[in-house]
């Protein structure tokens, strides 16, 4: 994965493309080295909704986490982006999620 410094804006850094028709089960992230100046604060999210998957977490007083259990499918093609809220954010994190691409809607077949 590409380094990045991530500076205070909305629209974040795209970590991950999910097509359409994905399933996020969880999605998260872990600060693993502090940023040397300011006081970031980092959501993780999508278009719709930029702290989702994580709300305001420090990257600059300990090392901290955020995390959600909080599924979504996606009907269509989005991001799941890092967001430096407050300041920028110049140490580094480790962001995951568990995606199921659930392939092309099939159209239903009726039942006799």
């Amino acid at each position: 994965m590409p380094a990045y410094t991530i500076t205070g804006a909305t629209a974040g850094v795209p970590l991950f493309e999910l097509p359409a028709n994905s399933l996020v089960l969880m999605a998260g992230l872990e600060v693993l080295t502090l940023a040397s100046t300011g006081s970031p604060v980092l959501d993780l999210g999508d278009d719709a909704d930029d702290d989702i998957y994580a709300s305001a977490v420090a990257g600059h007083t300990a090392l901290a986490s955020g995390t959600t259990s909080v599924g979504k499918f996606y009907t269509a093609a989005d991001t799941i982006d890092l967001i430096a809220n407050t300041a920028t954010f110049d140490g580094k994190v480790r962001v995951f999620a568990v995606i199921a691409e659930l392939g092309t809607a099939e159209t239903a077949a009726a039942f006799a």
